[in-house]
């Protein structure tokens, strides 16, 4: 049976164990993430491609919407800046699906949901999201934009709680899983930055009016009588936390019953923060709620860590929560060597995984570095 066939059932229809899933349902998951300034020129997607196959990867999650912008024909944003100078018909994501599916390759567009911008230079194109909805983004507790990266933030984030953002998201996804045939959609950044966000209007109102909702007249007139922009949060900060928890559950969902609903055998999996812990209470990514509700099909836990021992107790958390889904154990392979990426790949498999997804491709050096994938694929590939 093909493989894409055997990773749809796996993902679609597992009601298993993840263990069981992984061992005995699902061929051994061997994909990388593929930064969008790896793929600039069609030379440069190609070689991918080719890699790729030569070294025994049967999936590649691509990076399609990196800032804010569109690393395909996207009917919603603009062209990556990446791509300037190149030919106005040059599509990455068209050139590598073309190529990967000769090749047996699945394709995952990887599409960063909240994180829109990194710099303090606005982008050039008046249709980008930091130029046409600075409304759109999230504002810290001194109610200002963060532009760049911070001690907590990479740099602009788009405000889940906002409803026009929440659908223009939805049909960015829609956009790329009904306009190309891709295997599967990705999300990164479906998070908060940190706790210190988003204290815009719009979230600190929605969460008055919540709360007002819920306690009694005379604490609504107590409060009424500070001057504190951030009155109800510091009042009721459980319920702040689980708010902020609630916007980015809901976008997960909006957008999944959305892909579903009209191609529902693509793959809609997530790489989130591996420490439950942390990615629950400083991210707001309540990905274990995700997986029990049944909202993504497959996970990939972002266990970017150098001790395997610290891996394996990520990896475990992951599987033993992920009601039955596909784990994929991300491995941070621009901060091991590759003997180590290999102990770390083995162990989380050992452990229930359906497999590993290395970060990124751009070990490689576009290409022109080969001995990682090749010590890899040795090791991993031709030695399972």
């Amino acid at each position: 049976m093909p493989f894409h066939t055997v990773l749809l059932a796996a993902c679609l229809g597992a009601t298993n164990s993840a263990a069981e899933t992984a061992s005995t349902k699902l061929p051994q998951i061997r994909a990388m993430w593929v930064a969008r300034w790896d793929i600039t020129t069609p030379d440069e997607c190609s070689t991918l491609v080719r890699l790729a196959e030569q070294y025994g990867f049967n999936t590649l999650v691509v990076q399609v919407r990196g800032r804010g912008d569109a690393l395909y024909k996207s009917s919603y944003e603009p062209r990556c800046e990446l791509l300037k100078g190149q030919p106005d018909d040059f599509d990455p994501l068209g050139t590598i699906l073309e190529q990967a599916k000769r090749a047996g390759i699945a394709v995952h567009a990887w599409i960063n949901a909240n994180y829109t911008w990194d710099s303090e230079n606005p982008p050039s194109s008046p249709e980008h999201i930091v130029n046409k909805h600075p409304d759109w983004l999230m504002r810290d507790e001194d109610n200002k934009i963060v532009m760049t990266a911070a001690r907590d933030a990479e740099g602009a984030y788009t405000c889940p709680s906002n409803q026009a953002f929440q659908e223009f998201l939805k049909n960015v996804y829609l956009d790329v899983a009904t306009r190309y045939d891709v295997d599967g959609v990705h999300f990164d950044f479906i998070r908060y930055p940190s706790p210190r966000f988003c204290y815009c209007d719009r979230c600190l109102q929605l969460f008055k009016t919540q709360m007002d909702e819920r306690i009694m007249p005379e604490r609504r007139k107590e409060l009424a009588n500070t001057q504190d922009r951030l009155t109800y949060p510091r009042a009721f900060p459980r319920e702040w936390d689980k708010f902020r928890r609630e916007q980015v559950t809901s976008l997960v969902y909006r957008v999944y019953d959305a892909v579903k609903a009209v191609r529902p055998q693509v793959i809609v999996s997530a790489a989130v923060f591996p420490d439950y812990s942390d990615a629950f209470s400083r991210r707001f990514q309540d990905w274990k709620k995700w997986l029990k509700d049944e909202k993504l099909d497959m996970l990939f836990p972002m266990s970017y860590v150098k001790s395997t021992e610290r891996l394996a107790e990520l990896v475990e958390d992951a599987v033993r929560s992920s009601n039955g889904k596909p784990v994929v154990a991300g491995i941070g392979a621009w901060q091991i060597p590759p003997e180590q990426a290999v102990e770390q790949v083995r162990k989380a498999c050992e452990l229930g995984a359906a497999g590993y997804c290395l970060f990124s491709y751009s070990i490689t050096k576009k290409g022109t570095d080969t001995d990682y994938l090749k010590k890899v694929s040795e090791a991993v590939v031709n030695n399972p």
